[in-house]
């Protein structure tokens, strides 16, 4: 539930998961960990942030632990903390953990943490089961694996990963973005992004609207503008390329999208405080995170992540 759930606002995400049997969470930072620790979240690790001394109390009556990501960690004095530790090892990603091949540092820390040492992880860059990068990586954690303590909890499948069934000897996943609909085709989305219109108005042929006319009426076009701009996260790079829907049926996005508001093409029976779907499905088509990312060369990820916290998430 990393990034405010994905941007799906971890106050609405995680007592909706506690609800469904789901009691262990992961996040990058140590303030999002004590904010999760308010929605009701009991057991949080932190997968890439050090501890903070004093905080060591907190920690522990707030059931925070953290990812060990860095071998300097032996020489601070952060492994002496009275807390519960996971070993990131850094298989192939090379962006945080202790390397595979640092044998000996990676036996001294098991040595230092001893009992504390709650379980070893990884992340990878390639979760596909045809990569041969994955054979690779899944080789070097397991030559990890063969010298760290038994019985700690094992974890190193994202979302990409996750379905292949190749990780037999993990005992806990990070599932990330399928949690919320994507990744796997049998999954469906659960965010929904919608506007109300807030003014229509018929646009004359010939005339263009918004920065710089790019697109301009060949005949008389019923308009409609909604508040939802780039500012929100509707990304810019959507110009004249998005669809929505509404209970007429699918719109066009015209014109270029503004910082607060957007303009779409609509049949003439959409009026003000009409209902648009931006992202999400209708009765005759859908656009959703992961759609909207190949219009704007992009991930549905970072789709998901920029639409902005002001932007109000409502469970249904």
């Amino acid at each position: 539930v990393k990034d405010d759930a994905y941007g799906h606002d971890a106050a609405v995400v995680v007592p909706e998961l506690l609800r469904n049997g789901i009691t262990k969470f992961a996040v990058v930072y140590a303030e999002d960990a004590l904010m999760l620790s308010e929605f009701g979240a009991e057991w949080i690790l932190v997968l890439d942030d050090p501890p903070v001394s004093g905080m060591c109390s907190e920690y522990e009556r707030r059931g925070i632990r953290f990812c060990i990501t860095d071998s300097k960690w032996l020489s601070n004095g952060l492994l002496e903390l009275p807390i519960k530790f996971h070993l990131f090892v850094d298989v192939g990603m090379h962006r945080e953990g202790v390397p595979w091949y640092e044998t000996n540092t990676i036996k001294e820390i098991c040595k230092v943490v001893g009992n504390r040492l709650e379980g070893i992880c990884s992340h990878l860059s390639n979760g596909l089961s045809d990569s041969q990068v994955l054979a690779t990586q899944e080789e070097r954690f397991r030559e990890v694996l063969s010298i760290v303590p038994e019985g700690l909890m094992v974890h190193l499948s994202n979302s990409a990963s996750l379905y292949n069934g190749r990780f037999p000897y993990a005992t806990h996943f990070r599932p990330g973005i399928s949690l919320y609909g994507y990744g796997h085709p049998g999954l469906k989305p659960v965010l929904s992004l919608k506007a109300r219109v807030i003014h229509e108005h018929v646009l004359e042929p010939g005339e263009g609207l918004s920065y710089g006319w790019t697109w301009r009426a060949t005949e008389p076009t019923h308009v409609v503008t909604v508040p939802v701009g780039y500012g929100d996260g509707y990304n810019r790079k959507l110009s004249n390329k998005a669809i929505a829907g509404s209970k007429a049926g699918s719109l066009q996005q015209i014109g270029t999208v503004t910082m607060d508001f957007t303009m779409f093409k609509a049949p003439k029976n959409v009026a003000v405080g009409d209902e648009i779907v931006l992202m999400g499905e209708w009765e005759e088509g859908h656009f959703w995170a992961d759609e909207m990312a190949q219009v704007i060369g992009s991930i549905p990820y970072e789709v998901l992540t920029s639409i902005n916290p002001r932007v109000p998430r409502v469970l249904v």
